[in-house]
């Protein structure tokens, strides 16, 4: 079931809020719990366990900046999106990696974009693939897959905790991924754009400092991916 959290310290904007996303959510058929909360400090003494956070930012004590802060410390997965009268904080909200930023007074339709984006994220956080070898078949979330390396005939899936390595076709696997945060960056490597940290003309540098090859003839596409994915994907 989907969880969603909202604190906002004006009731009527709160309702607001509850209303088109309920709308919304409905007509997504999407099983849901809405959870209200008043102020920062209400939100920070319950459980921070919610798929999506709407925050205000301009509240009393505990701002949304703050809050934001804390659940990012403890919930490095949650879609944060901010809600404020003002533009003031668009750079704080990217420090804590904002999902969106939504001016007042809200707008239905701005809103329903932002949380249909969201719902789309977080069903990406759930796809997977599945490695087979003779003895056993794995299952390797899209998120948790840094980058993919073709060596003679086989795969080798690198992932934030290991190497996986079965027999597979680089091309089959890059028309697997071709609609996800994927880029067939070389002839023997596909990167996961989420991973990556910085390029050259002939490197890809991950999160981790491990270094892939860039194609040359791959590079100037890669680039518009990589930009694409930063403005749509990567805030």
């Amino acid at each position: 079931m989907l969880k969603i959290a909202i604190c906002e310290d004006e009731s009527n904007q709160r309702q607001g809020i509850v209303n088109i996303i309920e709308k919304y959510l409905s007509l997504a058929k999407k099983q849901h719990e809405i959870v209200q909360f008043v102020n920062g400090e209400q939100l920070m003494s319950s459980i921070l366990d919610f798929d999506i956070y709407f925050l205000d930012i301009l509240m009393n004590k505990i701002t949304g900046i703050d809050a934001a802060k804390k659940i990012r410390s403890i919930n490095e997965k949650a879609i944060i999106v901010f809600i404020s009268g003002i533009k003031d904080y668009v750079f704080e909200a990217f420090d804590v990696r904002a999902f969106n930023y939504i001016l007042k007074p809200v707008n239905e339709e701005k809103l329903r974009k932002v949380l249909y984006s969201a719902l789309e994220e977080i069903d990406k956080k759930d796809k997977f693939i599945i490695a087979k070898t003779i003895s056993q078949k794995t299952k390797i979330f899209l998120k948790d897959i840094m980058y993919i390396e073709s060596e003679k005939r086989k795969l080798k899936i690198h992932t934030t905790y290991d190497v996986i390595e079965y027999y597979y076709k680089l091309y089959d696997m890059e028309q697997e991924l071709c609609k996800d945060n994927f880029f067939r960056c070389h002839k023997s490597y596909i990167v996961n754009l989420m991973y990556v940290y910085s390029y050259d003309n002939t490197f890809i540098t991950l999160k981790n400092l491990d270094k892939i090859y860039v194609s040359k003839y791959k590079l100037n596409d890669f680039s518009k991916a990589f930009m694409y994915y930063l403005k749509n994907e990567g805030q």
